[in-house]
């Protein structure tokens, strides 16, 4: 038993496994109101559905806020950005602030998971995304 043991955790070392890295989010347009911003990493699977893959909350600051997710692990990801005004914890059309990651590509309809996604690799990720808010 102790050889095998000791074999699998030779292979593990062998083998090796990607790193989760940093994702830092550098989030502008950011209004002076009240409520919180609730940021969210997803995978295709999980995207547009409950139960993201990371998650984060942060207080608005007028101007831009610094999202950070940390222990990310190589993959595609897609970020979705609420600043939930009222506080309900839903978004709210025409008031809350979104936004999405590759927020530049005009929004034609409902967001897709391609449209949005980047990719973490094995190296930290800086990203800047706007914040806007009605449609």
């Amino acid at each position: 038993m102790k050889a095998l043991t000791l074999a699998l955790a030779a292979l593990a070392l062998t083998t090796g496994s990607a790193a989760a890295e940093t994702v830092t989010i550098t989030l502008n347009g950011v209004e002076a109101k009240p409520g919180r911003i609730i940021a969210v990493l997803n995978t295709r699977e999980q995207f547009l559905r409950a139960g993201p893959a990371h998650e984060t909350v942060v207080e608005p600051v007028a101007g831009g806020v610094t999202l950070t997710f940390e222990n990310v692990a190589p993959g595609d990801y897609a970020l979705m950005v609420m600043h939930d005004l009222n506080g309900n914890g839903q978004f709210d059309f025409g008031t809350d602030g979104w936004a999405f990651s590759n927020s530049d590509r005009p929004m034609t309809g409902p967001p897709a998971f391609d449209d949005h996604k980047f990719t973490v690799a094995d190296a930290p990720l800086t990203l800047t995304e706007n914040l806007r808010y009605g449609f």
